[in-house]
C-alpha cells in the first residue's frame, strides 16, 4: 500500500506498540498512548489483545492475528509481532520493514523473526 504515510519517532521505553500505531497513523506519541489503559501497569507494554481494539477504534481494517513462519507468509501491510516481544510494521507488497528500533528509517531487511502478524488496511476516507 503506497497510500499510507508513515511517521517515525524513536520509541519511548514503554513504546514499540504505541509507535508502531504512531508510524502506521500519523498520530503523535501522546495522543496514541491515551487510547491505551494502563491503569495501574508499572510499564506500558501492548499486546494484541490492546492494539488491535485501538486500531479498529480508530477505523483501520484488521485481519485475524496469524501465526507467520517467516516473512513470506506477509503479502500485505501487517503489524508484526516479532521475537523478543517487539511490534513492528512490514509491508509485503514492497518488501519494507518500519522498525521503531531502527533509527535510519525504513529498511530493505530485516534480522527479526516474525511470530505473528495482523493485515490492517486504512480507514476509508
Amino acid at each position: 500500500m503506497t497510500d499510507i504515510a508513515f511517521h517515525t519517532q524513536r520509541p519511548r521505553e514503554d513504546g514499540c506498540g504505541v509507535v508502531t500505531l504512531q508510524m502506521l497513523t500519523g498520530k503523535p506519541y501522546d495522543e496514541i498512548a491515551d487510547l491505551f489503559d494502563w491503569t495501574g501497569k508499572a510499564h506500558h507494554q501492548t499486546n494484541w489483545g490492546e492494539l488491535r481494539p485501538v486500531l479498529a477504534g480508530l477505523g483501520w481494517q484488521l485481519g485475524e492475528i496469524t501465526a507467520a513462519a517467516g516473512w513470506d507468509d506477509i503479502s500485505e501491510m501487517a503489524i508484526v509481532h516479532v521475537m523478543d516481544d517487539h511490534f513492528m510494521l512490514y509491508d509485503g507488497r514492497t518488501g519494507v520493514f518500519y522498525d521503531p528500533w531502527e533509527w535510519e528509517g525504513p529498511q530493505q531487511t530485516s534480522n527479526r523473526v516474525p511470530l505473528s502478524f495482523v493485515t490492517v488496511t486504512p480507514p476509508k476516507a
